[in-house]
C-alpha cells in the first residue's frame, strides 16, 4: 500500500493546478495526482481554453445570486492568470512555457435567434458596469472573420484582457512542473471507489486493484466522480448529481494565420456559443458542441462533425475550406444538476470535490486550485464558498422563467442547425411547437421546488421514458437526504 498525505483524483487542468498550489503552499506534503495518463472522456484535453470572463456572461446569470458568485470567482480568476503563468513558466524550458493569446472578439450575427442578442447585450452591459476595458468594432472589418453573406456579424466588441492558451501545452506544462517535485508522485490509473473508516477518508481504490492511501482526498476527476461518489448513496443524494456535457472541436492547419484574436459568438442553443482561436504553427482550434448526457461522450458522431464544420464555414471564413484538418477532439464538461460547482469540504472528514464546474473549469483553475489547497493546509480561501458539495440544488429560474429561457434555446438551436420553414406562418407555428415540447416536459417532471435548468432537458428529451422516473425519483431522493 502506498502512502501519501493527500491524493488528488483527477489530473485535468483542476487536478493538476491543486496538486501544484498544495506542493508550493507547503513543499513538504507527500502528494499523488492519479488519473489515467490518456485522460479519456476528460474537458481539458479538449478545451478551447478560453479566458472567458465578460465572453461567458448571459443575460439570466447574472439575475441570481448564485449567477453573480459565479462570475465574481471568473473576474478573480482572470486577474490571477498572469502572475500564475509567470510562476509555472519561471519552473519550464523556453520551449514549453505557456502563454496567454490576447484579444477575444465578441460577435453576434442572424443565424441563431434573439437569445444571442440578449446575451450580447448582457456582455456589454456587464463591461461597461463593471470598468472593463472593451471596444466596439466594425463587424465586417474583423481579421479572420469572413462569413457567407447570409451570416454576416451585426456587432462586435473587442475585449483585450480576455484571450486564450494552448490546453495541451498547458496540462504538459503543469505535469512537467509536477514531476520535478520530490514529493509528487503521478500515478497511471483510474479511481474507482473511496475507502472510508468512521466517518473518515483513509485512501482510495483504482480500478486494477491497487489501493493508495491518505487522510485527505481531492475529488477532481470531472464527469468521473459520480460513479465514485455512487459508491456512497448516503453521500451521493446530499450532492447536486453530475451529468456531461458532451463537446466535439477541431483542430486545422491554415496555409496562412488570418486570425489575430479569438473570436466567439455569445453563449447560445444550450452551448458555448461558436469559435474559432488562432493556435502556433498557423492552426486554428474551432469549437464547440454541448450535448448533455448521463453518461460521457468518449467519440464524435458524423451529425457533430458536420455541424461544426458547417458553422465554421458559414459563420467564420469560408476560405477554411481549404484547410487540412489536423484532428478532431472530444470531451466531457462536468455539468451538476443546478449547473454550478462543487467546491470544498464534504461531511466525509478529509473529503474534499473540486467538480461541477461546467465551462469554467480550466479557466478558474489557478484560483480554484489555490482555493482548495489553502482550505485544506488551514488557511483561509481566496473566495466565498457559496458552493459547498453538500447542497440542496440550487433554483436559479421559476417555472416560468426555465420555460422562456429553454424556449429561446430550443429556437436558436433550430435556426442554428438550418430549418426551412417552407410555407407561411411556419415562423409562428414554429416555436409554438417548442412551447408545446417544453410544457409537455416539465408538466412530466411535475417539479416546482427544483426546476430542472433548461440546459438540461435535453437529457430528458432523449428518452422520456427512463428519464423522466429518474428525475421524479432523484428529487424524491433528495428531499429525503433534507428531511
Amino acid at each position: 500500500m502506498s502512502t501519501h498525505d493527500i491524493l488528488v483524483a483527477g489530473n485535468g487542468a483542476l487536478g493538476l493546478a491543486t496538486a501544484r498550489a498544495l506542493s508550493l503552499q507547503d513543499p513538504e506534503l507527500r502528494i499523488a495526482v492519479v488519473g489515467p495518463v490518456g485522460r479519456p472522456a476528460g474537458a481539458s484535453p479538449a478545451a478551447g481554453a478560453m479566458l472567458g470572463c465578460y465572453g461567458e456572461v448571459t443575460a439570466p446569470l447574472l439575475r441570481t445570486p448564485a449567477g453573480r458568485a459565479r462570475h465574481a470567482q471568473s473576474v478573480l480568476a482572470a486577474k490571477l492568470w498572469p502572475a500564475w503563468l509567470e510562476g509555472l513558466n519561471s519552473q519550464l524550458p523556453a520551449h514549453e512555457q505557456v502563454h496567454i493569446h490576447p484579444g477575444t472578439i465578441v460577435f453576434s450575427n442572424a443565424k441563431s435567434g434573439t437569445i444571442e442578442d440578449e446575451n450580447f447585450l448582457a456582455i456589454q452591459q456587464a463591461v461597461r458596469d463593471e470598468g472593463e476595458p472593451h471596444e466596439e468594432l466594425d463587424p465586417n472589418q474583423v481579421p479572420g472573420l469572413n462569413p457567407a453573406e447570409d451570416c454576416r456579424p451585426k456587432r462586435a466588441l473587442f475585449l483585450p484582457r480576455e484571450g486564450t492558451v494552448d490546453a495541451s501545452r498547458l496540462l504538459r506544462g503543469l505535469t512537467r512542473v509536477l514531476e520535478q517535485s520530490p514529493k509528487v508522485t503521478l500515478v497511471d490509473g483510474a479511481v474507482k471507489a473511496l475507502d472510508i473508516h468512521k466517518g473518515r477518508v483513509t485512501g482510495v481504490r483504482l480500478e486494477d486493484g491497487t489501493t493508495l492511501s491518505a487522510p485527505q482526498v481531492v475529488l477532481a476527476m470531472g464527469v468521473g466522480t459520480q460513479a465514485v461518489l455512487d459508491e456512497l448513496p448516503e453521500l451521493a443524494r446530499r450532492i447536486p448529481r453530475i451529468f456531461c456535457g458532451g463537446g466535439t472541436s477541431l483542430l486545422l492547419h491554415v496555409p496562412r494565420q488570418t486570425l489575430r484574436h479569438v473570436v466567439r459568438t455569445p453563449n447560445r442553443a444550450f452551448a458555448c456559443g461558436l469559435h474559432a482561436l488562432p493556435r502556433a504553427d498557423n492552426q486554428v482550434y474551432v469549437g464547440a458542441t454541448n450535448i448533455l448526457s448521463a453518461k460521457p461522450l468518449l467519440r464524435t458522431t458524423p451529425a457533430d462533425m458536420y455541424f461544426v464544420l458547417e458553422c465554421l464555414l458559414e459563420q467564420i471564413d469560408q476560405d477554411l475550406c481549404a484547410a487540412q484538418l489536423v484532428t478532431w477532439q472530444t470531451g466531457n464538461r462536468p455539468v451538476t444538476v443546478d449547473t454550478c460547482p462543487l467546491i470544498g469540504p464534504t461531511s466525509v472528514e478529509g473529503l474534499w470535490l473540486l467538480t461541477g464546474t461546467y465551462r469554467d473549469g480550466l479557466f478558474q483553475s489557478p484560483l480554484l486550485g489555490q482555493h482548495l489547497a489553502r482550505r485544506m493546509c488551514r488557511q483561509p480561501g481566496l473566495i466565498q464558498e457559496d458552493f459547498l458539495p453538500e447542497r440542496k440544488p440550487l433554483s436559479l429560474y421559476s417555472l416560468k422563467e426555465a420555460r422562456e429561457e429553454a424556449l429561446k434555446h430550443y429556437v436558436a438551436m433550430g435556426w442554428e442547425h438550418g430549418i426551412r420553414l417552407p410555407k407561411v406562418g411556419w415562423h409562428r407555428s414554429f416555436p409554438r411547437f417548442y412551447q408545446q415540447l417544453l410544457d409537455s416536459l416539465y408538466a412530466e417532471l411535475g417539479e416546482e421546488e427544483f426546476v430542472l435548468p433548461p440546459e438540461l432537458l435535453a437529457i430528458v428529451e432523449s428518452n422520456r421514458a427512463t428519464m423522466v422516473p429518474f428525475f421524479r425519483n432523484y428529487y424524491a431522493e433528495v428531499r429525503r437526504a433534507w428531511a
